[in-house]
């Protein structure tokens, strides 16, 4: 008692260190100074998808109803003190934006629909004040005149004009803009939109309720599969010492193929109703992307719209394709394997139930290298740094991994057990007290299905002995008993003739490897004479034909007046001895 907690005390003190460590190293990053990689700019790691370095400038994008218009340019400052005084350039871009809306909205003319300004006199005016060239709109009426933006010369040098150029460009681009934004919050316009909205969710509903057919279509079938699902199973009523009729090498191979047929059938039925549920939502995000484009004030929602959440959703339909593409990629790499040895019936069993258990492990590692690699494609999606996320997720680990020993000695023993073929699926072992038909297994557990359907879940980690009675060949270690007063050698030669003639047999023959490995008395009892044979016999077929042996050798004892032997004991009582004798002598 004293040790095991000296040793959970020596856990506990290993991964308080290591926490200690990783805040240690998180701290650190925390001190350092913000560099310029800390600042929205793009690298090479993280791009960033608004702002584009070329050279040592930077842009961003002003947008106008959600659309890009052009983009105003900064230089790279090296100097962190001094560029704390100068705003960033996405606050700039967010300014002139402000001033846009501020000019498409403004209320000053009133209304039901009111106008922002006057169309027919709308006018940008390109003025210098101070050396800078300032961007001005007025309509010659409510709206006053207004600036919009100012014309840096890096501007003009990252868009390749002269500063005069390029601001005389950017007030033929920013009227065009406005007047655009003016037609399209017009009635007319949103009439025409609303109409646009109603026909496409009008298609879009029609297109939706077909996909929900055959998504009940798909669980229709799946509810069959259910009720066809293969009544006998190799786990299923699996005993000790007196297992199911499966226990046949044959039948265990029949059993394991329709199984794996059933379970394909039954993935597929999933897989295809996932898509259309994915197909379904793909088609819904569409209509709302659709709309939010045709009206100005949702402009900017299907441009958010087209951006985050639909990659997230292209991510995540790549990860399904990819894990279902590797699974059947597994699958189909297996088969070939197997198909590729030239082996006998035994061995050919064998190795199909070890290539079951590899495609189980190399499945789940192929899911959880496809759904680690669309994180970080998410991550990087989003903006987020991935290099600092899986910095801190790697010291996470490290610290976790020591208050997890045992979690890293289950996988490599399960490694172990994998490549030294220790057992695989379909095997009937023993581990201490439990036993049965390995159901299931990964590098971390190991399932056994054993009596009264009981499953069992074993750590990889705590198997140390484990007894593999289906693997290569088995045999049979039969005895029995007979009375002293039986003929001993007539009935070994009985023993023998009954299993040599269960071996002319057609249905035993494939089954029994040699009828005979030994035979003669194995030792003498107080019930009688112990005989014993030795048969040796195919994996897993070998409680099957002890039982019929058993049958015939009873009947066959029975025929040549051969004795089992049973525990007797004569006990001798004085006193009813004498009554006997005298009521004989009454008599």
């Amino acid at each position: 008692m004293s040790r095991t907690i000296i040793l959970r005390l020596r856990h506990f003190h290993q991964l308080i260190l290591a926490l200690a460590i990783a805040l240690l190293v998180i701290s650190l990053n925390a001190s350092i100074p913000p560099t310029l990689a800390e600042q929205p700019l793009p690298s090479d790691i993280n791009p960033v998808t608004s702002v584009i370095r070329v050279g040592n400038m930077i842009s961003e994008p002003v947008h106008i109803d959600g659309e890009e218009l052009f983009r105003v340019a900064s230089n790279i400052l090296l100097d962190t003190d001094k560029k704390d005084n100068n705003i960033s350039i996405k606050q700039r871009a967010k300014l002139i934006e402000n001033e846009l809306d501020a000019i498409l909205d403004n209320q000053l003319y009133g209304g039901l629909f009111a106008k922002g300004f006057e169309p027919n006199t709308l006018t940008l005016t390109v003025k210098k004040e101070k050396e800078n060239i300032v961007i001005f709109a007025s309509d010659q009426d409510e709206l006053r005149e207004r600036a919009i933006m100012t014309v840096t010369p890096i501007d003009a040098e990252f868009n390749g004009y002269s500063p005069d150029i390029w601001a005389k460009k950017l007030t033929i681009l920013i009227k065009k803009a406005l007047m655009k934004g003016y037609e399209q919050r017009q009635p007319a316009y949103l009439y025409q939109g609303s109409l646009w909205v109603l026909g496409i969710i009008l298609v879009s509903s029609i297109l939706s309720f077909g996909v929900h057919i055959l998504q009940k279509r798909l669980y229709q079938q799946k509810l069959i599969l259910i009720q066809q699902k293969p009544e006998f199973n190799i786990a299923e009523n699996s005993h000790n010492s007196d297992p199911n009729d499966l226990n046949n090498q044959a039948q265990i191979h029949e059993a394991t193929e329709q199984q794996q047929r059933w379970d394909k059938k039954l993935s597929n039925n999933q897989y295809r109703r996932l898509v259309l549920k994915l197909v379904q939502l793909l088609i819904w995000v569409w209509v709302l992307w659709k709309i939010t484009k045709f009206f100005p004030q949702t402009r900017f929602l299907s441009v958010w719209l087209s951006h985050d959440p639909f990659v997230l959703l292209i991510i995540f339909l790549f990860v399904l394709l990819a894990i279902r593409i590797s699974t059947l990629a597994i699958d189909a790499f297996l088969q070939s394997l197997q198909d590729h040895y030239n082996l006998n019936q035994i061995a050919l069993n064998r190795q199909e139930l070890r290539f079951v258990t590899y495609g189980i492990v190399l499945k789940g590692v192929s899911k959880v290298i496809w759904i680690i690699l669309g994180l970080i494609v998410a991550l990087d999606s989003l903006e987020i740094p991935v290099a600092p996320v899986v910095a801190g997720v790697g010291i996470i680990g490290i610290a976790l991994s020591f208050g997890s020993q045992n979690l890293i000695r289950d996988v490599l023993n399960g490694i172990f057990i994998l490549l030294e073929d220790h057992y695989s699926v379909g095997d009937y072992i023993a581990v201490g007290d439990t036993s049965g038909y390995v159901e299931y297994m990964n590098l971390r557990i190991t399932q056994v299905r054993g009596k009264e359907g009981r499953l069992t879940t074993l750590t990889n980690g705590s198997i140390n002995i484990v007894h593999n009675q289906t693997k290569e060949w088995a045999r049979i270690d039969f005895k029995t008993t007979i009375t002293y007063d039986s003929n001993i050698d007539l009935a070994l030669d009985v023993m023998q003739k009954v299993i040599e003639e269960m071996f002319q047999e057609t249905d035993w023959k494939k089954s029994i490897l040699t009828p005979v490995m030994s035979s003669g008395v194995s030792d003498i009892l107080d019930t009688g004479v112990e005989l014993e044979i030795r048969i040796k016999t195919s994996p897993g077929t070998q409680w099957k034909i002890a039982r019929e042996y058993r049958r015939r050798l009873k009947l066959a004892f029975d025929q040549q007046e051969i004795k089992f032997g049973r525990f007797e004991q004569t006990v001798f009582l004085p006193e009813v001895s004498q009554l006997l004798s005298r009521q004989i002598i009454n008599q």
